[in-house]
């Protein structure tokens, strides 16, 4: 190992990491393909878990609902119930729809936990994106859920065409975290002055979740920089150890501040010649945190710059990492890239 990350530094310090192939680690929890309940048309109020749908038809998923509906363009809605007593607690859980033609919305128990594309009068296409949707804690029920899709089609093929899986799965890599920093985020894409330093009032900043695209949550359309920030409290456990920063995928390029530091950044890839700029989102981003800048309360602001599409800290796990574990993520994942100050990489190769 110690060969192959020193080849690294000396081929890659300009650009400060390494990349590889993407790959994703899911274990399925509860298998959502087969048969759902399905009508055509739009109601509110069929999100509600006790709307009756004894009426509705019956179709597949994944199918594309034009072999039921031959040449149907419009709304529709697809539901299905399903219970976790078979799951045990804990764990962050995703729902995964693969891709939906055109634009989603979804609930589960009558909560919306997320959209894809944009519905009329701000109608845009999401066909291509495949759905990954965090499921927030507490929502689910050990015993009967329920989750209802909208779909809106705006021509040709229509509904929840294709995924591998659909269902409710587990990021097995969610394991290794020993502080977890998924979930709320403080969130604005206004630049304003000293938005990175820890003191910075972000009071009146959106909340979102992580790890989701923004465009599923409020800022469609929404291309360029973007701002992230979190608080935490450094848990006892992990004082004094050598830590790493996970922060999953990212569409497109990342700057990361610690308590007001830049500590790392991807945007070098930009020049880097051996990294297709279009390949940048598929990264899995690990940051080798200074020891010095860790403290009993810390900041983190993550700026993420989108080209075009989708952005946003889409995928994790996020959270903190000690050595053995990151050492594990990498074993996991071949698609890591290691960032930090060049001090920081030289410190990260030599200690494994």
């Amino acid at each position: 190992m110690k060969t192959r990350k020193l080849f690294f530094l000396l081929t890659g310090f300009l650009f400060l990491g390494r990349f590889a192939t993407y790959a994703v680690d899911w274990s399925t929890v509860v298998d959502l393909e087969g048969t759902w309940y399905f009508s055509v048309g739009d109601d509110p109020a069929w999100a509600s878990p006790k709307t009756d749908v004894s009426g509705w038809d019956k179709i597949q998923v994944p199918a594309n609902w034009d072999d039921y509906y031959p040449g149907y363009n419009g709304y529709g809605w697809y539901r299905k119930n399903f219970d976790m007593r078979a799951y045990p607690e804990g764990g962050k859980l995703h729902l995964l729809l693969g891709k939906v033609d055109d634009v989603d919305e979804v609930f589960i128990n009558g909560v919306k936990i997320g959209q894809t594309g944009g519905f009329t009068p701000d109608y845009f296409s999401a066909y291509s994106i495949d759905r990954n949707y965090p499921i927030p804690d507490g929502l689910l029920k050990p015993t009967e859920n329920v989750i209802a899709v909208r779909v809106y089609d705006e021509g040709r093929h229509g509904g929840i065409l294709s995924g591998d899986p659909i269902g409710i799965v587990y990021d097995n890599d969610t394991e290794l975290i020993e502080f977890d920093l998924s979930g709320p985020w403080k969130f604005s894409v206004y630049r304003e002055k000293n938005i990175h330093e820890a003191a910075f009032d972000d009071s009146d900043w959106a909340v979102i979740e992580v790890p989701a695209y923004w465009d599923a949550q409020g800022f469609a359309h929404h291309d360029g920089s973007a701002w992230y920030r979190k608080s935490f409290s450094l848990p006892s456990k992990l004082k004094g150890k050598n830590l790493f920063l996970s922060l999953g995928r990212i569409d497109d390029y990342d700057k990361v501040y610690l308590n007001g530091r830049l500590i790392a950044r991807t945007e070098d890839l930009k020049v880097y010649d051996r990294i297709s700029r279009s390949q940048a989102y598929r990264m899995f981003r690990v940051y080798d945190l200074p020891e010095d800048l860790l403290q009993p309360m810390n900041v983190l602001v993550v700026e993420v710059y989108d080209e075009q599409q989708y952005g946003g800290m889409y995928e994790g796990p996020v959270g903190l990492l000690t050595r053995e574990n990151a050492e594990i993520l990498e074993e996991r994942n071949d698609d890591i890239f290691w960032g930090g100050s060049v001090r920081s990489i030289f410190r990260s190769i030599f200690r494994w």
